[in-house]
Parts: C-alpha cells; structure tokens; sequence
C-alpha cells in the first residue's frame, strides 16, 4: 500500500465524522442532544481520528523510525477509537450508560496504546533535532484518559450541581488543553515553519522545549484544583497553559515576519491559534471570578463554540489543507495543483469563518446568530468539496504523469482571486449577515415564541 493511498483511507472516517457534524448542525433541532452532538463529532470524532493518525505520522518523521506494529497496529488503534467514539454517541443520545462507559474505555485505551508505542519507538531511535517532540504527543495521550472519565462522569448525570461544575471544568480542560491543545502545539513548532518556509531558529526550539513541562504544570494544578475543590487555583493553572501558549505563538509571529502566511493553511491556523490563546485566557478569568463551580460550568460554556470552531476546526482542516498535497504525492507539479484546489477561494472562507464567530458569540439578535452560525458551516464544509476536487486532482495528475502528459499549471492563476476582491466579499457577507433576517428564526403565523414553549422535563442534567 502507498503513502497516497493508506492516508486515503486513514481519513475515511475523519472525512464521515465532518459530514455527520454537518448533518447534524443543518437538522439540530430535530435531533436529540444536539449540542452535545454538534461538539462531539467533531472533537471525539474528526479531530481526535485526525490526531491518532498524524501524530504517528509525525513520530515516523521526527524519530526516522518506524513504529512497533506498523501500519496494522494503527488501523487497530484506530479501529478501536472509532467503536469507543460510535459507542459514546450512541450511550449518551440513547442515554445508556454502560454504552458509554464501554466507548470511553475504548477511546482511551487507544489513546494509551499510541502513547506506549511512541515511547518504545523513540527508544534507540537516531538522535534527531525534533526528535524531543514527540513528547507533546505522549503527554496529549496521557492526559486524554483523564478527561474521559470526567466526561463519562458527567454523562451519568447524578453528580450534585458543585461536583457537576468540578467535573466540567476538568473534561474541557484535559480534552480541549490537553489531548487536543498539547498536539496541536507540539505539531505547530514544526508545522508552522513548514508552511511557511521559514527558517528554525535555535529559539524556537527553545520555545518548544519550554512550553511543554509549562503546560503539564498548568494541568496539573487545574487537576490538583477540581480535586481539592479549590476553585482559584484553576486560575493559576490556566495561566501556566496560556504562558506555554504564548511561547508559541511568538515563536510563530516571528517567523511570520520573515515569511508571512499567503495560502488557506497559513491564515487558518494562525487565526485557530489565536483563538486558542484567547479561549484560555477567557476560560481562566471565567472560572475565577464565577461565585461558585455550578456557576463556572454555566459561564464557560459561552466558549464552546471558539474552542470548536475557532480553535479545533480551524487548525483542523487548516492542517489538511497543507499536508493532503504532501502525502498524495505525485511529483511537483501534481502537488501545486493539489495545493491549488485546497486553496480556492482561501481568504474568503478564513475571513467568513472568523468574522461569523465573532458575531456569534456577540450580544447580537438571536437571528443574526442564526445566520451567523450558517456562514460558518457554509465556509467550513466547503474544505470537505475541495478535499474531494484535490484527491480527484492527484488521481488525475498521476495518471497524466503515467501516460506521460504532464497536467497543465495554466490555470492555477485562475485559482486565487485578489486579496481586496476576496475581503470586499467576505465584508459584503457579513454585512448581509447583520442586517438580514433567518427565515428560521422569523415566528410563524400561529405559532407560539420559542421562549414561550416549555422543554419537555429531563430527568436527569443532559450531558455537557
């Protein structure tokens, strides 16, 4: 099996969880915990699949070794992600716990089991540069467990109002910082200069050897503070994760200075870090000046959306947006045309993405959410066609390369509209975004207002 052909079908199932995602956001109001579902897909499903499999993809590269077991030790690993995933799903919208418990098990275990093999492949491996990265990505394994149970914990939904909020605060906090944030940022210190191709620095190494025990430490005390009940402390924690991100971001912003970002990838993933940066600044001062734990897990909940989309989704497929090219493979010139398709229409889609979070999460009207919500999704699924035109691209561009025609780079000029045309539309579109009105959010003649209509009783706290 080829390198094209074995991330092809490794990102099958990531390429699903985004379509389920999609589904479920266009059809959420006839679909039960859709909120909860809305997040999950894309955090449990798409971006955790994505991180088991190029976290190892990235310990091949930086190790120069293989992994113990290989390729089918993988497909095992993430065979068994994706069951735990499905199980979850299906015990908590189907509100069976033992469902969940099997799930969480299994994600989990998954999880450890990449971190053993990274260990043992990094034993006896060649001295590398980068090769002390990979301890981001055995330190995100470690600490997924963790906000698994949390999560398992919270979806019994017997836990009193205080441990509730305690619980919360520790689930976000080692799946959003932790298995997610740690990867992303021990990925990025590589990535990043990558798409840009700008020069490393000895600093930035010393950034990236900094920032991780920075980190731990953070999430440690957060752990120490929902554990103790010692709600201040998670203050001190987040500060910690929020230095070990700053170190990052400099790093990136230095770089940008001498390199600045022009295609979909770099935009997308510098905006997704700032986001982060963000997000964890707001979760700390959140959480501090909350009167109580209960009051905390309400009050955060406002971030949901730019951890989601603003920060995971958009390094998400930011990332893919550079690496597809880079494993399809097919010679130079299949690549630019590759890279090409991602690209289309790339400040459009960053812009609306960003500009349409920021006007969800403003006190705006309730419509204006509405359809800010849908210009999100909208500029979001577009990578999912795009995705679907570069695979087709690099089919086609290997079989040109077979017969001996080369594909033609012409119209990749066409590709990429200008800066200014590209920023007038994004504005034009959120503009029609503030004025305008949802079709789905305008009462209908006889039809009672939404606040007005009673939710049907739970009998227990719906999963956070």
């Amino acid at each position: 099996m080829t390198r094209a052909s074995w991330h092809l079908r490794a990102h099958i199932p990531v390429a699903a969880w985004l379509v389920a995602a999609v589904v479920v956001t266009l059809v959420h109001r006839q679909v039960a915990a859709s909120g909860w579902l809305m997040v999950h897909l894309l955090l449990l499903g798409a971006a955790s699949t994505a991180i088991l499999v190029w976290s190892q993809h990235f310990a091949d590269t930086l190790l120069r070794r293989p992994a113990p077991g290989g390729r089918r030790g993988q497909v095992v690993r993430l065979a068994a992600h994706s069951l735990g995933a499905l199980l979850v799903v299906a015990g908590v919208v189907g509100v069976r716990w033992p469902l969940t418990i099997a799930g969480g098990v299994l994600v989990a275990c998954a999880a450890l089991v990449q971190v053993v093999v990274i260990v043992r492949q990094g034993r006896g491996a060649l001295p590398s540069r980068f090769g002390a990265l990979v301890r981001y990505y055995v330190a995100a394994g470690a600490t997924l467990p963790v906000g698994v149970t949390a999560g398992v914990l919270l979806a019994r939904g017997t836990a009193g109002d205080e441990l509730h909020g305690r619980l919360y605060v520790a689930h976000l906090t080692f799946t959003l910082l932790g298995w997610v944030g740690l990867t992303v940022l021990g990925t990025l210190l590589v990535l990043w200069p990558t798409v840009l191709h700008a020069r490393i620095e000895p600093q930035d190494a010393t950034a990236g050897t900094h920032a991780l025990p920075l980190a731990l430490a953070g999430l440690g005390v957060v752990a120490v503070a929902a554990v103790s009940d010692l709600r201040p402390l998670v203050g001190v924690g987040l500060a910690a994760v929020a230095a070990a991100v700053l170190l990052v971001v400099v790093m990136m912003v230095r770089q940008a200075r001498t390199a600045a970002p022009r295609t979909y990838a770099g935009w997308s993933v510098g905006a997704a870090t700032a986001w982060f940066l963000g997000d964890v600044v707001a979760f700390g001062v959140l959480v501090v000046v909350a009167p109580s734990w209960t009051a905390a897990a309400d009050d955060v909940r406002v971030l949901v959306a730019p951890f989601a989309v603003g920060f995971v989704a958009q390094v998400l497929l930011g990332s893919l947006s550079y690496l597809m090219p880079v494993v399809l493979g097919g010679g130079p010139a299949v690549s630019r045309r590759t890279a090409a398709e991602l690209d289309r229409g790339a400040l459009v889609r960053v812009l609306l993405v960003n500009g349409g979070l920021a006007l969800f999460v403003a006190p705006v009207p309730s419509a204006v959410r509405v359809l800010a919500s849908m210009v999100v999704l909208g500029a979001l699924a577009a990578f999912l066609v795009l995705a679907a035109r570069a695979v087709l691209a690099a089919r086609a561009g290997a079989g040109a390369a077979a017969t001996g025609t080369a594909p033609g780079s012409g119209s990749d000029q066409g590709l990429h509209a200008s800066r200014a045309g590209a920023a007038a539309v994004a504005v034009a579109v959120l503009a029609l975004t503030v004025v305008g009105e949802s079709p789905w959010t305008r009462p209908q003649p006889g039809s009672r207002s939404p606040r007005a209509r009673r939710p049907p009783p739970t009998p227990r706290r719906p999963p956070a």
